[in-house]
């Protein structure tokens, strides 16, 4: 299948999909990174609610912070993720986790109660209930950080890429920071795609800039752009330089 083939799916960020050539390869893995305040989030609700007005279900897995909080932030871009929600067309996963001595933790959903089955099970299993055509996971650093044994880091997030790949879903998944050349971070490796958002003072200038680190499959505009969060979601400037 030559480049031109490939299916794609929207992000729903003006200049985003113009970096990828026509949007993210369908089926695929985008893990976001990035500090806080720089629109990871929003990204991941841009992006569920462009699926929602071509008709496209999806599961929204929020972690520690709750879903109504987001769903009374994107109220602020103009996003009605309650009536989604209300219309079959999302569901959610809202969950936040209780640690206990010995590194044993609890996934709780803050309406369903304590989560009988790992993560990954329950979410493939409310993929296959929904139907769901993409899954978005905000952050995944929340699965980890009570997680001292990095085998065991390792094995919560290949699990959980294996599930989301397994019921052939796209899927955006956030994780906090920006990792560093010198780290090993099993989520870079195992994801489709990178994309990095970040924040600088440039001349007493805030500055918020992407960048695709990588994307199989596809050729993509590997070049730090500019971009800004406005009252309609996040835009990416994708054919200006960051300098000017």
């Amino acid at each position: 299948m030559t480049e031109a083939q490939v299916p794609r799916v929207s992000t729903g960020v003006p200049g985003l999909d113009e970096m990828l050539g026509g949007g993210m390869p369908k089926g695929s893995i985008l893990l976001v990174c990035g500090g806080p305040g720089v629109g990871k989030t929003i990204l991941t609700l841009q992006y569920m609610m462009a699926a929602v007005r071509r008709g496209e279900p999806c599961v929204y897995v929020s972690l520690e912070e709750s879903m109504d909080k987001k769903i009374q932030n994107a109220a602020a871009f103009g996003w009605d993720v309650k009536a989604a929600i209300n219309e079959g067309k999302v569901e959610v996963m809202d969950i936040y986790m209780v640690p206990h001595s010995q590194g044993i933790v609890d996934y709780v959903d803050r309406t369903k109660g304590k989560l009988q089955l790992s993560i990954e099970t329950e979410i493939e299993r409310t993929i296959k209930r929904v139907g769901a055509k993409h899954v978005l996971v905000d952050p995944l650093t929340s699965l980890l950080v009570h997680e001292q044994r990095s085998g065991r880091k390792r094995f919560i997030i290949g699990q959980l890429f294996d599930a989301v790949r397994s019921m052939d879903c796209s899927a955006i998944i956030t994780a906090e920071g920006i990792p560093k050349d010198t780290d090993f971070y099993m989520e870079q490796f195992l994801a489709d795609g990178v994309t990095l958002l970040n924040k600088d003072l440039l001349d007493f200038k805030l500055i918020k800039t992407l960048r695709i680190d990588k994307m199989r499959g596809i050729d993509f505009d590997d070049q730090p752009r500019r971009y800004v969060i406005t009252g309609r979601g996040m835009k990416v400037f994708h054919s200006e330089p960051v300098l000017m």
